[in-house]
């Protein structure tokens, strides 16, 4: 399936929301853009780093490699992140915040606006991106890590430009020395950005296509289940903006939002990563995985501590590389992955599952 869908509506919608999210930007932020744009270039590295840092734990977390087929829905999601989704929490944010201040007062917003505002509606921007890119590619989407790299690079997208938006608006409010202060921002930035919206955009994705896939359970279900990760989603943005304690050790004061978010992700992130290792231990006991492997010793491909001991003993065996046994790791994992088998499991190939849940 291509990326380019002309006979879709909804590809079409997509389009003019990634073409009408900039122009809304920069009708909020011209002049801020214009007054803080060279100070905030200094930031570009770090912001790069950022990019590539979070990108390459996204997929760290694709043990079995689910991205390969999602390469155009990952994409697309980026760009929408990055394009819609910062005009568009503009405008939200400064709505919500005043229904905020309006109804608890400017004492109350001044500490609690950005925890509530900001996941109200921060996310669900991100998640009608992560529904429409879903929707238009949902022929490839089976498994609940599909939807955790695709929200993760929606939420990546939205991450990278909302650091850009932060390096120029610290540009502007810091005439003294803005150089030193955008650099400042942007480290402090990644160095938080460990549980930021590319992790809770993940969950929400998590929520999304299982919402679109498991059609084998009653729609109760699936709204109870996508209920349950969307507010995952919701309740991290809001750890994260909470206001800080007033006394304890500093760095408990700076990390604690951090470390909650950081147990939130995991738990839910091991269930995930169980229904990856149920789906590929069921890949491998198939009579037709017989022509890769035997089921023993493709086994060792299940977690990382018997990856390594299977990969160690490649190299002493064959003289093969660290890079050329990864190599061939992945190559096995592909080929598993590719095999049309699992149409009677909850989580299969995309198109065994298609059949098997409209047969019954």
């Amino acid at each position: 399936m291509s990326w380019f869908q002309p006979r879709s509506a909804l590809f079409w919608v997509y389009c003019a929301a990634v073409v009408a999210g900039p122009v809304l930007f920069f009708l909020q932020a011209f002049g801020t853009v214009r007054y803080g744009l060279g100070p905030a270039l200094a930031a570009i590295p770090i912001t790069a780093l950022t990019l590539l840092l979070f990108g390459r734990i996204l997929f760290d977390l694709d043990v079995f490699r689910a991205r390969r087929h999602l390469v155009a829905p990952m994409v697309m999601g980026f760009t929408w992140g990055a394009t819609v989704w910062p005009g568009l929490s503009l405008w939200a944010n400064d709505h919500v915040t005043s229904v905020v201040t309006n109804l608890g007062g400017d004492e109350f917003a001044a500490n609690w606006q950005a925890s509530i505002a900001a996941p109200i509606d921060e996310e669900l921007i991100k998640a009608i991106g992560i529904a429409v890119v879903a929707v238009l590619f949902r022929a490839r989407l089976s498994r609940p890590m599909h939807g955790l790299v695709l929200g993760g690079a929606v939420g990546l997208g939205a991450q990278i430009s909302e650091n850009c938006l932060y390096s120029v608006q610290t540009a502007v409010s810091s005439p003294q020395s803005p150089v030193f202060d955008v650099l400042f921002v942007a480290v402090l930035r990644l160095v938080t950005a460990f549980t930021s919206h590319w992790a809770m955009s993940a969950l929400a994705g998590v929520g999304i296509v299982v919402l679109l896939v498991r059609t084998d359970k009653p729609w109760s279900w699936r709204l109870g289940f996508f209920g349950l990760f969307y507010l995952l989603a919701v309740g991290m943005h809001a750890v994260f903006d909470a206001p800080r304690p007033s006394s304890g050790p500093s760095w408990l004061v700076v990390f604690l939002p951090m470390i909650v978010d950081l147990v939130i992700f995991a738990i839910a992130y091991s269930w995930v990563l169980r229904t990856e290792r149920d789906w590929f231990r069921a890949l491998i006991a198939d009579p037709m995985a017989r022509t890769i492997g035997t089921e023993a010793g493709l086994s060792n491909l299940l977690t990382g501590p018997l990856r390594r001991k299977a990969r160690a003993a490649l190299r002493h065996s064959t003289g093969m590389s660290r890079r050329a046994a990864h190599r061939y790791e992945h190559q096995l994992i592909d080929r598993i992955g590719a095999l049309p088998v699992g149409a009677g499991l909850p989580w299969s190939a995309p198109g065994a599952e298609r059949a098997s849940y409209r047969q019954s």
